[in-house]
């Protein structure tokens, strides 16, 4: 056997026993007893999986779990009813509550795809963007929700990896950069469409491990969203965003350690 396929079979025994012990983890002499591998060899494919987000180890017990990795992967093979069934009851509510066109942006890699859009009942809508748009990440107010809630270095390196890319959609990365510590302050993002006279609010999503992996967000004309309407806007995304992170927590349950 060659050694590549060999570290990559280690590798992917260790990540089996990983995901069937997920919900207490599994500790490093448990992988050893398990395994049979020597301790530098589980120590180095441990560390590969984890650089790669395959797998991560809680700071507090060290038992190692899944990673964020594997959850994105496999929300991108969920079927798109099961994920539907998830978030579009509060999309449902938000336009309900607000009358404003609202969105549900995806992340994927370093861009963020439109997945769903619904319109409320203001007869000004404010359609900015279409199911199925993939941008780079540091465009539109529901990528910069996304790095707000990023660590703060991760978020730097994505905006310098897609520099070029946002300056080619007419963005810039410095506003991007404000944008992203003002939502940090406040708790979202407030983004201006350039010449179209629209204002959008917008949240992350988090999965159960508090990584951010979509947004929500609502659209209407400047003059609309601010004041009480304002307020009322982002008072809904907040109980929305709990909610779809409530029922995401159930399919994935968060280790406590």
């Amino acid at each position: 056997m060659a050694e590549g396929t060999q570290s990559f079979d280690r590798a992917v025994g260790l990540l089996d026993i990983v995901s069937k012990n997920n919900r207490d983890g599994v500790a490093f002499s448990e992988l050893l007893d398990t395994t049979r591998l020597t301790r530098p060899t589980a120590r180095r494919l441990l560390m590969a999986l984890a650089e790669h987000g395959f797998i991560e180890q809680d700071a507090s017990n060290k038992r190692y779990f899944l990673g964020p990795k594997v959850y994105d992967l496999a929300l991108l093979v969920l079927p798109s009813f099961d994920f539907r069934e998830i978030y579009q009851p509060s999309l449902n509510r938000l336009v309900e509550d607000t009358g404003d066109t609202v969105f549900l942006n995806r992340v994927v890699s370093d861009d963020i795809v439109c997945i769903a859009r619904e319109s409320g009942s203001f007869p000004v809508k404010a359609f900015i963007l279409d199911v199925g748009v993939q941008r780079p990440i540091g465009i539109g107010a529901g990528g910069l929700a996304v790095l707000s809630e990023m660590d703060a270095a991760k978020a730097n390196a994505l905006l310098r990896r897609n520099a070029e890319r946002i300056a080619a959609h007419g963005g810039d990365t410095g506003v991007a950069a404000r944008l992203v510590d003002e939502a940090r302050e406040r708790g979202y993002v407030a983004r201006d469409g350039s010449g179209l006279g629209t204002r959008t609010i917008a949240m992350a999503l988090h999965d159960s491990t508090g990584k951010p992996f979509a947004s929500l967000s609502v659209s209407t004309i400047r003059d609309r969203m601010q004041g009480d309407h304002l307020e009322s806007v982002v008072s809904a995304l907040r109980e929305e965003v709990a909610a779809i992170r409530e029922k995401l927590s159930r399919l994935r349950p968060q280790h406590t350690g």
